[in-house]
C-alpha cells in the first residue's frame, strides 16, 4: 500500500489538464471582470465629457433657451451615452440675489428628474461658487444608469454628474420653458422658404428649383 501511495504522489502524468482545470475559471473570471469593470469606467467618462459639452453649448448662448432645446440637448446627452435608456438632465440657472442669498431663476428638467427650487438651494450650497450680486451660473446634472453585462460582484450603478459654467456673453441666460416658435421634432427640412447666401444668389430650397 505505501509502495502505492508513493507511485501515485510522484506520478506527474496529466498535471498540465489538472493545473488547467484549476486555473481557467479563474483566468475567465479575471477576463470578464476586467472587461466590465473598464467598461463602467468608460461609460463614466463618457458621461462627464458629455455632460461637460452640454455646459459648454449652454454657456455660449445668446439667444433664448428653450424646454425644446433642453430636450434636444438630453437627447444629444444619450446619443452621446451610447443610447442608454434612463438618463436624465437638469438644466438650473442660479442667480445671486443683492442680498447676497441665491436663487433660482430658472429650471428644466427631462427623464423624469424634478425641477430645482429654492428650497433646495441649502443641499447644494456647499458646491455653488462665490458670486457678485448679479451675477450668474449654469447647473447641469445628468444621470446615467449603469448595469453590468456579467455579474461580477459589481452591482447596478448610477453615474452622476454635478458641472458648473458662467454664461460667457456676460448677462444671465434667458430660458424660457416653452417650446421655441420655430421648432420641428419630426420630418423637417433643412430650409424652408427662400434666402439670399451672403454672395448675394438665391437659395435654391431643398429640391434644388
Amino acid at each position: 500500500m505505501k509502495r502505492l501511495v508513493l507511485r501515485f504522489v510522484h506520478d506527474t502524468r496529466a498535471v498540465v489538464a489538472l493545473e488547467a482545470v484549476i486555473i481557467t475559471p479563474i483566468l475567465a473570471w479575471l477576463f470578464v471582470g476586467s472587461f466590465v469593470f473598464f467598461d463602467a469606467f468608460r461609460t463614466y467618462n463618457t458621461s462627464v465629457k458629455a455632460t461637460y459639452a452640454i455646459a459648454d453649448v449652454l454657456s455660449r448662448q445668446q439667444d433664448t433657451v428653450y424646454a425644446s432645446d433642453i430636450e434636444g440637448l438630453a437627447s444629444v446627452f444619450q446619443n452621446i451615452s451610447y443610447d442608454i435608456e434612463g438618463t436624465s438632465l437638469r438644466v438650473t440657472q442660479i442667480i445671486m440675489n443683492h442680498a447676497g442669498a441665491y436663487r433660482v431663476d430658472e429650471s428644466i428638467a427631462t427623464g423624469g428628474m424634478a425641477r430645482l427650487f429654492d428650497s433646495n438651494i441649502p443641499d447644494i450650497e456647499d458646491r455653488l461658487p462665490i458670486m457678485a450680486p448679479g451675477d450668474a451660473v449654469i447647473l447641469v446634472e445628468t444621470t446615467l444608469p449603469y448595469r453590468p453585462a456579467f455579474n461580477v460582484g459589481l452591482n447596478d450603478l448610477e453615474f452622476t454628474n454635478f458641472t458648473l459654467t458662467r454664461p460667457r456673453s456676460g448677462p444671465p441666460l434667458d430660458i424660457n420653458r416653452g417650446i421655441e416658435p420655430d421648432y420641428c421634432g419630426y420630418n423637417c427640412e433643412l430650409y424652408e422658404g427662400e434666402r439670399d447666401d451672403e454672395d448675394g444668389a438665391e437659395d435654391p430650397g431643398p429640391d434644388g428649383a
